[in-house]
């Protein structure tokens, strides 16, 4: 164990030493690798070199032995032993132990007087994993005689490990100065007034809750210190059924006292109050009918299509299908008299990096996506909080393709490819946007799909693109080290 120590302290210090001649003297000049080479092909590991006995100087009375070794760390491999014998230990060895000799059956053995200048050593083996930045090294035993051992020596003439794809991630950056953060909320409320009246009763049927809806949005608006009105639209509706001249007066009219009453609970927010109204919402009753499977339906659609005034098309379709007007009286036309209502505002800009943080987490829907980056970039590049920003990003704007290309990177460091993937389908065409895809073929070991998206990446000025491709071309080949 002491020994290996000793090996693996020389391989620490000298592995990083890589040299383009072979030829290396070992054993006080009595041996020479010319060549070695050491590869990994499938499923096997083939080392091959030229061993140079030239020098190799040994009695009549003796015998060496010649043994290469894998090692690392406490996993040891003995590869087949070349054994050199002299006259007289030929002879003695041949004698006691028959022809297996002493380095097994696997033996290359020579006489003295017929071992070549250099020896071809080739061995193929099956290949684990320990064996990667595993070291070669030689052993010399000189047996004498009575098997007395006269000399041992050992030597590190090289070692063996594959490149390893490390990704290095390149996040895009927002370029341009940030649109306005314009938003909007809305919905609909369902205001009830007795026949032929335009006055609002609150506590007639539901009002008092879908007054309360309009009433409650604006204000989660108008109560944010960050956002800032621009307008808010109140649009009444009335429906086909009856004559266009009331239903018209009625709508505007309704919509009218509902914009008062509102204005009256909002106080200076119900300035920014306009209204409009439809007299009759014959495209909401189209599409009530065109999703219905009822047996006339094609031909009550062709009625509504027709560019007859609104009576007479109400008319038409009362007196040809009385059945089924009867049934949109009770079915659709309560539906379509409603209110639909929106709040549209703007969002100050974020400066302040602790405080976008915040908003990552609690509100992320205010940030825009330089304020995204801008928080980004103050944090350690692939931690967890790093990654939320840009997971959380892409999310508020699911069709940007820089946010896509930052999210993809994001889960490419958590070894997520699948949402990666997914993605980098909507990242665009950008250097940054190839260079990802670059990345994510090497990581599946699509390799030379890998070298194609990089080298569009380097062809848009990408420069590290082109050296992360030089780099993926070494993958499945061995990096050999000689000392």
């Amino acid at each position: 164990m002491t020994t290996m120590r000793k090996y693996i302290a020389i391989l620490a210090s000298l592995l990083a030493l890589i040299f383009s001649a072979n030829a290396q003297t070992i054993m006080n000049g009595s041996l020479a690798i010319d060549r070695i080479e050491i590869n990994c092909s499938g499923e096997h590991i083939i080392i091959d070199m030229k061993i140079n006995l030239s020098k190799l100087q040994l009695k009549s009375s003796q015998a060496v032995l010649i043994t290469p070794v894998l090692v690392n760390n406490d996993r040891r491999l003995e590869l087949s032993s070349i054994g050199i014998y002299g006259r007289d230990s030929y002879i003695n060895y041949k004698r006691s132990i028959g022809e297996i000799m002493l380095g097994g059956p696997d033996e290359i053995k020579f006489r003295k007087s017929e071992k070549p200048d250099v020896l071809n050593y080739q061995k193929v083996l099956p290949y684990q994993s320990w064996m990667n930045g595993a070291m070669m090294i030689i052993e010399k035993k000189v047996h004498g005689c009575c098997d007395r051992i006269d000399d041992r020596a050992e030597a590190l003439v090289g070692g063996y490990e594959e490149f390893i794809y490390q990704p290095e991630f390149i996040y895009a950056i927002p370029v341009g100065k940030a649109s306005a953060k314009v938003h909007s909320l809305e919905g609909t409320a369902m205001i009830d007034f007795p026949v032929g009246k335009t006055t609002i009763i609150p506590d007639y049927r539901s009002n008092r809750a879908e007054i309360d809806k309009i009433v409650g949005t604006i204000k989660s608006v108008a109560d944010d210190k960050d956002a800032i009105i621009s307008n808010i639209t109140i649009t009444g509706y009335a429906s086909p059924d009856g004559p266009y001249g009331i239903n018209d007066r009625l709508a505007r009219e309704r919509t009218t006292a509902l914009k008062n009453y509102v204005s009256d609970l909002l106080g200076t927010t119900g300035q920014f109050i306009s209204t409009s109204h439809v007299a009759e919402d014959w495209e909401g009753f189209r599409a009530k009918i065109a999703d219905s499977h009822m047996t006339n339906r094609d031909a009550i659609l062709a009625i509504i299509d027709s560019q007859d005034e609104p009576d007479r098309r109400e008319r038409k379709i009362r007196q040809a299908y009385p059945k089924e007007f009867a049934t949109f009286k009770e079915t659709i036309f309560p539906a379509l008299r409603r209110t639909d209502y929106k709040v549209e505002y703007e969002i100050r800009t974020y400066t302040d990096v602790e405080e976008i943080k915040a908003l990552v987490r609690t509100a992320p829907q205010k940030l825009s996506l330089q304020e995204f980056y801008l928080a980004a970039s103050e944090m350690q590049l692939g931690g967890d909080e790093f990654d939320y920003i840009f997971e959380t990003a892409v999310k508020m704007f699911p069709d940007d393709e820089i946010a896509n290309i930052n999210a993809a990177n994001a889960s490419m460091s958590k070894a997520n490819l699948k949402d990666a993937a997914s993605y980098l389908a909507k990242a665009g065409n950008s250097a940054e946007a190839d260079y990802a895809r670059g990345v994510l073929a090497a990581l599946n070991k699509e390799f030379a799909a890998a070298i194609v998206h990089l080298q569009k990446a380097s062809d848009a000025g990408l420069v590290k693109a082109a050296e992360v491709a030089a780099e993926i071309e070494k993958v499945g080949q061995n990096v050999f080290k000689l000392p």
